[in-house]
Order: C-alpha cells, then structure tokens, then sequence
C-alpha cells in the first residue's frame, strides 16, 4: 500500500542525511575522524566545534566551512579519497545510522515510491553513503575536481536552505516529479525551505527550532 497523508499519494521521498538518517553530523565527524588519524592537527578540533555550533544556529558560513572542511582533500584523486571514506565509513558512519529510519526507506522502496537524498554535506561523503543504501540519485554540495583532482571548492549553490531547496526543484524538472507529491525527512531548522515547499513535511528528532515550527504547523514529527 502506497504511504498516504491527508489521501494524497507520495512519489518522491526526500531525506536529509545528517541526525537525519544518522545519529551523527558526517561533515563534522569526518574532520574529527581525521584529526585522530592524525591527518590534519589537534588545533582545528575547536575550529570544527564552533562551526558545527554555528550550523546549529543557523549562522554557519557554509563558503568557509566547505573551504576548511575540504581542505585536507585538495590535490587527492577520487581513489585516495575513496581510500579515506572507505575507512571512516566502517567505523564512524555505519555504527550511526538510526535504523528506524532505514526502515522507512526500505518502506518507500517497497512502494515503487522514489528517493533521493538531498544533505548539505559535499559530495565526497554523500555520494558514498548513497551508494551504500541504494540511492540511485543524491543532491549535496557538489565538490569540483580539476584534471582528476579535488580542488576544495563547491559548485554553486551549496545544498544548503533555499540552496537545497533550488538543487531539489532541478532534480523533480529533469526527472519529472513534484514537490507535491513529495515527502521531506528533516531534523534541522535550516531545511525549512524545502519543508515548506513540500506535501508532506517530516521532522525527524527537530532542533529545538524546527520542533516549535513543526507543531506550530502541526507538522508530522518522529522521535526515534
């Protein structure tokens, strides 16, 4: 049976990545994760927090985050790099995921109901996730490479508040699907762009902000 609301038949389910379908933030962790194998220094630990904290906020430049956050990959071809996820991905990300919300995509998928994965994460990250759990497509910050290289920058616009938002409305005209018939899973006030613009608006354990937004809205919420 088709997951229905109000009888309106959802075909596109949208899912944010971050406290999303993990319990964790990957950018965030990914930085940590490369200080403790001592791949960058003790020192931008602290740099990482405040940033983090700036994202909850919603204050977060996301140009220098991505600036700082890709800076240890510049110059690495797609192999070495795939080398660094691979790792990161057994021992940080897959530990992670929130299994109730693996089981409601398994449930979208079951339908013939499409998803994607939209996170303001860049594309290194999010691409190998995607693999992993069997999305055919995905809409993140998407990294430039040059002569096979990663140069540390991020085509325009970040995936990231009415980024997103845009990138996902390009997504449903190319592939022919609307945001009406559209479902969003978000845990973060910075999506409300696109939670807004879609049917079916999902928080999922909300910021504090998104939390009062979403009843407010009487928005469905999901604490797991």
């Amino acid at each position: 049976m088709l997951i229905q609301y109000n009888k309106k038949i959802i075909k596109l389910a949208i899912f944010d990545l971050d406290n999303t379908i993990l319990k964790i933030d990957s950018d965030y962790e990914m930085v940590n994760y490369l200080i403790d194998k001592d791949l960058i220094l003790e020192k931008y630990r602290k740099i990482n927090e405040d940033y983090f904290n700036s994202y909850e906020d919603g204050s977060i430049n996301i140009n220098n985050f991505s600036e700082f956050s890709l800076k240890p990959f510049v110059g690495m071809n797609q192999n070495d790099i795939n080398l660094v996820l691979n790792d990161f991905y057994f021992k940080i990300i897959e530990p992670a995921y929130d299994l109730n919300l693996i089981k409601r995509i398994c449930e979208h998928k079951k339908t013939d109901q499409e998803i994607l994965l939209a996170s303001a994460t860049n594309s290194l990250i999010v691409s190998f996730i995607a693999n992993k759990l069997g999305f055919k497509n995905f809409i993140s910050s998407k990294v430039i490479f040059k002569s096979g290289r990663c140069t540390g920058m991020v085509k325009q616009p970040h995936a990231l508040g009415e980024g997103k938002l845009k990138l996902v409305k390009k997504y449903c005209r190319d592939f022919n699907f609307s945001l009406n018939n559209a479902c969003f899973y978000s845990d973060s006030k910075n999506d409300l762009p696109l939670l807004e613009a879609v049917y079916m608006p999902i928080a999922v354990n909300p910021d504090k902000n998104l939390k009062k937004f979403a009843k407010r809205k009487n928005w469905m919420i999901i604490n797991s």
